[in-house]
């Protein structure tokens, strides 16, 4: 009886020490499918964010990049190049941190009325073809977006002007955007 006690003994105290060498490689493999179930969930909730922002035309592309008919890229501030659509209404601008243009913030702003607002899912990437015109005093203009789940976006904005210029960044609601502004001068 004595033996079969010191047995169990034995063996619940060996147990741990092997169950916790296992554990450790279980938790490094656990640890790693928890942090890919937590990146699936913020890639899922920042797709439906997108989603909702397409679909409610209400957005801020907040562009890092503007590349012109040639190719040429130029890095930009984000707060002062963006294309803003709030329901009817759109904002297209260009600006630099370097001059104080007609704007008041290095560049140009347009405002005016969006028209023809057409969104398409692709469903194979999950990406959003946007087209609408924004519709002003100073002109109209033909704005052309690819929106990528992940919130990355191309822009491509063509006028009655030859010449294209090309926005790259990163869609955000407008509550959240960090963009200031210019005055419009018509």
């Amino acid at each position: 009886m004595k033996s079969i006690g010191a047995l169990i003994v034995t063996l619940v105290l060996i147990m741990p020490a092997s169950a916790q060498e296992l554990s450790k490689k279980e938790q490094r493999k656990l640890n790693k499918e928890l942090k890919k179930e937590e990146k699936a969930k913020e890639a899922a909730a920042q797709a439906a964010v997108v989603q909702l922002m397409v679909e409610y035309q209400r957005f801020v592309l907040e562009a890092d990049r503007l590349r012109d008919k040639r190719g040429t890229t130029v890095n930009v501030p984000s707060t002062l190049n963006f294309i803003a659509v709030d329901s009817l209404n759109g904002v297209l601008q260009i600006g630099s941190n370097a001059y104080v243009g007609l704007n008041g913030v290095g560049g140009i702003t347009v405002e005016g009325s969006v028209a023809g607002y057409e969104y398409k899912l692709n469903e194979k990437n999950g990406s959003y073809n946007v087209k609408y015109f924004l519709r002003s005093p100073s002109g109209s203009y033909d704005v052309q977006m690819v929106v990528f789940g992940d919130g990355r976006a191309d822009a491509t904005v063509s006028s009655t002007w030859p010449g294209k210029l090309n926005y790259s960044g990163f869609l955000v609601p407008p509550a959240a955007s960090r963009v200031w502004k210019g005055t419009t001068r018509y």
